[in-house]
């Protein structure tokens, strides 16, 4: 029907060999967890993972090359009204920009953009340049304009090309400090750059934008009655930012390693010493509870 534990304490002095041994599994019970861990990968997260969902918007800046003999001029399209001081004329007839809203979240999902130009020669290579803005919430707080970039080069005549792809941020290196990146929430000129240096420039910033699984399709064929057709559809993606864990996040996690090893090696320890005491190993004198009654 009932029943309760017996408690029996063994006493010795301070400095017996049955002391040493006692304060000997306390210490390897306390230590024995911390070497285990730190061969297992260590204690501390060296870096996490977060994956966010950027609210990108595309800002209506665009630079269109279109290269159609290497003695002439390219075709351009742009916004810009100004390359390293000397005027740009832009010769497409038609621009057509739509951003779309697919899961109607009230978040933008995809970029259509749509070119029209005439040329009296084929195009031979292209180069479509347009830019964003990318505006981080969760794990820092950041605006950061960057430029997609499309290339191709053209082996045989088209009149229409058709590409598809993400748009996603590349993070270059370890998220190491919130509020780190405030310097790149600028905007970009191609009046401040020249657009190798541009495009370096943006490569070489903490978070640059790419297009990633980009698809290709092609009307074959030109003519120099008919326009020709750059038609681009670009699909914003869920991003994934690594970063170095703050001090609090990571004893979050430490302290459930280290508990968890702990409580194996008390549990192991204290049965050790039990048998111990109970044999008579460890010259003790033993105090029962009934003889203090």
């Amino acid at each position: 029907i009932f029943s309760s534990s017996v408690t029996y304490k063994y006493k010795s002095r301070i400095y017996s060999f049955a002391s040493i041994i006692v304060f000997l599994f306390i210490v390897l019970s306390l230590i024995t967890p911390l070497f285990i861990i730190y061969n297992t990968g260590g204690i501390w997260i060296k870096n996490r993972m977060h994956a966010e969902m950027p609210d990108v918007h595309f800002i209506y800046k665009y630079l269109l090359l279109a290269e159609i003999d290497s003695f002439k001029e390219p075709i351009v399209c742009s916004t810009f009204t100004t390359y390293k001081e000397n005027d740009i004329k832009d010769h497409c007839t038609i621009i057509k920009v739509r951003e779309n809203d697919l899961n109607n979240d009230g978040q933008k999902d995809s970029l259509r953009f749509e070119a029209h130009f005439y040329t009296d020669k084929p195009v031979k290579s292209l180069q479509l340049l347009l830019f964003f803005n990318f505006q981080l919430k969760h794990l820092i707080q950041a605006t950061i304009e960057s430029i997609g970039v499309f290339n191709q080069i053209l082996n045989h005549e088209v009149q229409e090309i058709r590409f598809f792809g993400d748009l996603e941020l590349r993070q270059k290196g370890l998220l190491r400090s919130e509020g780190l990146y405030e310097t790149y929430n600028h905007s970009i000129e191609l009046s401040d750059y020249s657009l190798s240096e541009l495009l370096l420039h943006s490569f070489n910033r903490k978070f640059s934008a790419r297009i990633t699984n980009e698809r290709v399709t092609w009307r074959t064929g030109f003519s120099n009655d008919e326009a020709v057709v750059i038609i681009g559809e670009l699909f914003y993606v869920e991003n994934f930012i690594y970063y170095q864990p703050s001090m609090w996040e990571e004893l979050k996690w430490a302290w459930i390693q280290y508990l968890s090893c702990l409580l194996v090696f008390a549990y192991v320890a204290k049965h050790i010493l039990v048998f111990l005491f109970t044999n008579k190993y460890l010259n003790t004198y033993i105090i029962r509870p009934w003889m203090n009654t």
